[in-house]
């Protein structure tokens, strides 16, 4: 990450919009953060951490503090941070939640917080992310670090630069794991670990399965079945009881397939007797309704002769039934002759009646044109009306009163307005004389505040200190313990060694120990052998408890210079605020810390009150230029009504002079009458001419409708005519059809019922015939298959039958559930083997993926508790920390320089990432907290620089382009100085841009590039300055 440009506004000290361009430093990649204690200078790293991660840099600053005291109301604070990725370029527009005045009104209301993720993309910034969890992941993916990681990194806040160098081995493989993307060699362990648990369930699965395939195995409680060999010797053991059981089944079969054609032969017999036996009886009764068919048949012929006579007598029933329809139609027709000649007489009396009213509808419609050629001159008197009403309204809406009473108003609001502005700003001047005195309280409670912060840090390290001394005894007291206990255990393990070798002593022979050929006195057994095991647990135990006791020493160490650095602070406090306040001592500190606070908080209600008296100037000062304006509107409103009240009255008499000359020519002026002759004379008139037209219409259909009936009348008698002679043709040819087959019409009336059932006695007569001829043709089949078959000799009882059947199906069930059985033996045999085969495999790949899952996740065949990616990342620490030394013993003199631990530790936690100092002078390794303030400070700025040249030299890595270290050279003496600006110096030619807060001297001179910070009464500034 490269820096581009950085706007704060109301931000901490800043109160005003404060926009640093990192173009500023042109070719200088070195640059120092500089101004006075409390201007601001960790401010500007603030913003940028919070722009990125919405917080600020330090554990000790909160979102919440922020927003500049010194910022109006009305102003938002924002940041607003540029900067690149390698060619890419990214945008963050943060506002917190925060406090402003509102736009209407008066009061404050919430701002909720706010923030925008931008890219540069075609010359644009394009939005990428706006929500909370979008732009927390966006700049996670963009910068590669989470906040904790970013200020161990690329940020060293002031204070807390240590993180790195004594960060745990978990702590430190999440942020390598981060910067170096090893995301690889975890998933080779996770797929190895993955691939051995599948291996694993694989074949705890195939043992549940070969157990199943064993249990579903059949045989007896004897018979041991565990193997395949087993199983084996089981089948071989099966055959000689098929052999038997196949004999027996053939035998049985033989005998039920001779039963079967025996009883065949019986069935073959009896069902030809029983076929005759039925065959005859449906023939008797066919037989038995021989006179029910000839008396039938008789019927059908008799009736089948009256066809002709029945065709005759149907034409005549048609030819009658059309000829009553005809006549009553003719009845009809009639009947509507006569209506439609009374309706047609009726339409001519009234068309008679409305043409004898055609003269005095003519009048009429002559006098409905002479008004209605008066309508122009009416319409023109309605306008004029109409406007004569405007102009009285208009006139009677002039108040001339009321504009002078408001115009007298106005001028009074201006000059009440203009001497309380007056006297406004009066007050303000003198508030802003007081006002003066802010800064200078403020900066005398700020160093106040410093000097308790410093006594309180001074007194928490006292008592830390007396923690460890109090700590430091438990420890010194446990050391003795576990020494004593290991020399306990170191002996005793001689004895039961020298009682061991008591069985290779013999009188007068040298002994393998000492030689000796004399043995006054063996060694006896002791009481308690302690393992080998117990003895290093036991060192182990007591090389903690040293360990423990060195970290603890050299931590009340570093606290013990850091309470002389504070005594030292003290005292420069004291002094600067002696210096500050007239009359200060210790003994002082409240009272003047009181009496500051009160003076400060009557300054700030002054101040409060001075704000709101210049928004109510300004205010006043809006209201006067208003009212003027409003005052100059109301007399040229005065001014513009006298001259309409002038011409309203001219256009008043002009409209009454035209109404009256309207007057005179038209018969009468009111509208409404005429308007109702008009309305009265088009109704009548419309009314008749709709009569007419109604009534002609009328006449005509009636005429209409009297000719259609006339002519139907004619049609239908001439068809009356003809039907009736025609039915007298078809009556005479009927009697005569029934002469001819000697029936009088009465009987022949008589015989329609049956004739009408005809076909039914047809169809009765053909099934009795059909029926007849059936039986007889069963009946002779039957009596010729009867005839040709023999009666069997033998015979098969039923009981003898069902026992061969039984015992037939009993044998072949048992050889088919031997079969059965055999072929799932034989089946589950396969399977067993290719099982066996299966699983002697996965077991070989389960050793191999054992052994693998073991190396690469940490276990008992590797390195303990150091997985495969802690391996990679422990190579690439090595890097680091190779890198790092090349610095560090520049910078120590060589005293100091980084290792990684090694792997050989005990317990059950992460290791492979530690990192200790090896100390020259001493020639031994001691943790890195252990460390004086400016040893730490070295250490920590050595590890972060060789980070960010391993980071740098990994292709697709993390950019580290930047780093900004805050404060930590104040620790080191003037030689140490030195040597670490010359390291510092150095990093220019890499191109890797470093900002730095310090207070020291030196470095002002040694850096020319530097980013100044103004503190004023009003707030800070801020702007890059090159000497």
């Amino acid at each position: 990450m490269k820096p581009i440009s950085l706007t704060i506004e109301a931000f901490g000290p800043y109160r005003d919009s404060v926009t640093l361009d990192f173009s500023a430093l042109q070719n200088h990649s070195m640059f120092l953060i500089s101004g006075p204690t409390g201007a601001g200078k960790t401010s500007i790293l603030d913003a940028m951490v919070y722009a990125l991660y919405g917080e600020p840099s330090g554990e000790v600053r909160k979102i919440d503090a922020i927003r500049s005291d010194f910022a109006e109301p009305e102003r938002m604070t924002r940041v607003d941070f540029s900067f690149a990725i390698g060619e890419a370029q990214y945008r963050v527009e943060r506002l917190p939640k925060q406090l402003v005045a509102k736009k209407r009104g008066t009061g404050m209301r919430e701002q909720n917080a706010s923030a925008t993720v931008y890219e540069m993309k075609d010359g644009e910034w394009k939005v990428i992310a706006t929500s909370a969890a979008a732009i927390r992941d966006t700049v996670q993916r963009i910068i590669g670090f989470r906040k904790d990681q970013f200020l161990q990194v690329v940020l060293l806040p002031q204070g807390e630069f240590r993180k790195l160098l004594v960060a745990s081995t978990s702590e430190r493989e999440e942020l390598l794991h981060t910067l170096f993307r090893t995301e690889l060699y975890r998933k080779l362990q996770e797929a190895l670990k993955a691939s051995y648990d599948d291996a694993k369930a694989g074949i705890e699965a195939n043992l549940t399965k070969q157990a199943a395939l064993i249990q579903s195995i059949p045989h007896d409680e004897d018979t041991i079945v565990l193997t395949a060999q087993h199983v084996r010797e089981l089948l071989a053991n099966r055959e000689p009881y098929r052999d038997g059981l196949v004999v027996k089944r053939d035998e049985a079969v033989a005998e039920v397939e001779q039963f079967n054609a025996l009883r065949k032969e019986w069935a073959v017999y009896n069902q030809a007797q029983q076929s005759l036996t039925e065959a005859a009886s449906k023939l008797d009764l066919v037989k038995a309704r021989e006179g029910e068919r000839s008396s039938l048949r008789e019927k059908v012929q008799f009736l089948t002769s009256l066809t002709p006579t029945y065709e005759l007598y149907k034409q005549f029933s048609d030819k009658q039934s059309a000829l009553k329809t005809l006549e009553t139609a003719l009845s009809d027709t009639k009947k509507g002759v006569e209506i439609a000649s009374q309706q047609e007489s009726k339409c001519t009396e009234a068309h008679e009646v409305l043409a004898s009213q055609a003269e005095t509808i003519q009048a009429n419609r002559t006098t409905l044109a002479q008004l209605q050629q008066q309508s122009e001159k009416f319409d023109e008197l309605a306008l004029l009306n109409k406007e004569l009403t405007t102009l009285k309204s208009n006139l009677e809406t002039q108040d001339r009163e009321k504009s002078d009473a408001e115009l007298q108003i106005q001028h009074k609001l201006v000059a009440d307005l203009e001497f309380a502005l007056v006297e406004a700003r009066k007050q303000f001047q003198a508030n802003s004389k007081d006002l003066e005195g802010i800064p200078r309280i403020q900066e005398q409670l700020s160093q106040l505040q410093r000097y308790s912060e410093l006594l309180g840090q001074k007194q928490k390290l006292q008592h830390d200190i007396d923690g460890k001394d109090r700590s430091l005894a438990a420890i010194d007291e446990s050391v003795k313990n576990s020494k004593v206990q290991l020399e306990r255990l170191e002996h005793l393990m001689a004895e039961g060694r020298a009682f061991e070798l008591v069985h290779l002593v013999v009188d007068n022979e040298p002994c393998p120990v000492c030689g000796s050929t004399e043995h006054p006195q063996l060694a006896s057994k002791p009481e308690l052998y302690p393992t080998k095991e117990e003895i290093e647990a036991a060192r182990a135990v007591r090389d903690e408890a040293i360990q423990k006791q060195a970290s603890e020493i050299g931590q009340k160490k570093t606290l013990v210079i850091r309470l002389h650095e504070l005594d030292e602070e003290v005292k420069e406090q004291v002094s600067k605020l002696t210096s500050l306040i007239d009359g200060f001592s210790e003994d002082s500190f409240d009272s003047i810390q009181q009496d500051l606070l009160s003076q400060m908080e009557q300054l700030t209600a002054l101040r409060s009150d001075t704000e709101q008296l210049s928004k109510t100037i300004a205010t006043n000062e809006d209201k006067l230029s208003g009212a003027k304006e409003t005052l100059a509107k109301l007399e040229m409103a005065h001014k513009e009504l006298l001259e309409s009240l002038h011409d309203l009255e001219i256009q008043l008499s002009s409209v009454q002079a035209k109404i009256d000359a309207l007057s005179k020519i038209l018969p009468t002026t009111d509208l409404d009458v005429w308007r109702k002759q008009i309305e009265s004379l088009e109704t009548e008139i419309n009314a008749y001419d709709e009569q007419v037209e109604v009534c002609e219409r009328n006449l005509e259909a009636a005429r209409e409708q009297l000719n259609a009936k006339r002519g139907r009348l004619e049609t239908l008698s001439a068809q009356v005519q003809e039907e009736t002679n025609n039915l007298d043709i078809i009556y005479k040819e009927y009697i005569k059809s029934l002469q001819s087959i000697s029936l009088c019409e009465d009987d022949f009336i008589e015989t329609l019922g049956d004739y009408n059932a005809l076909d039914t006695f047809r169809t009765e007569l053909h099934a009795l015939d059909e029926d007849f001829n059936k039986a007889q043709a069963v009946y002779d089949a039957a009596l010729k298959v009867a005839e040709s078959i023999v009666e069997p000799s033998a015979t098969v009882s039923d009981e003898v039958y069902d026992a061969a059947v039984e015992r037939r199906d009993a044998l072949v069930g048992n050889l088919a559930a031997w079969e059965k059985e055999t072929k799932h033996i034989e089946t589950t045999l396969a399977s067993l083997e290719e099982l066996d085969v299966a699983m002697g495999e996965a077991r070989n790949e389960v050793e191999f993926l054992s052994r693998l899952n073991d190396l690469a996740n940490g276990g008992e065949q590797g390195f303990k508790n150091v997985t495969f990616e802690r391996y990679v990342l422990g190579a690439i620490l090595d890097e680091v920390v190779y890198a790092a030394n090349l610095r560090l013993q520049k910078m120590s003199r060589s005293r100091y320089s980084l290792e990684r631990s090694d792997y050989t530790g005990g317990g059950r936690g992460k290791q492979g990432l530690d990192l200790a100092v090896m100390d020259a002078f001493t020639g031994q390794s001691r943790p890195a907290n252990t460390l004086s303030g400016g040893e730490t400070f070295l250490a920590s700025m050595a590890l972060a620089l060789g980070l960010a040249d391993v980071i740098q030299s990994y292709a697709g890595g993390i950019h580290m382009d930047t780093m900004f270290i805050d404060e930590g050279f104040g620790t080191l003496d003037p030689d140490t100085l030195e040597l670490a600006m010359e390291t510092l110096v150095q990093l220019q030619s890499s191109g890797r841009l470093i900002g730095m807060i310090s207070h020291v001297p030196e470095l002002k001179t040694r850096i020319p590039a530097h980013l100044e910070v103004t503190r004023g009464d009003d707030g800070s500034t801020a702007k890059f300055v090159i000497n």
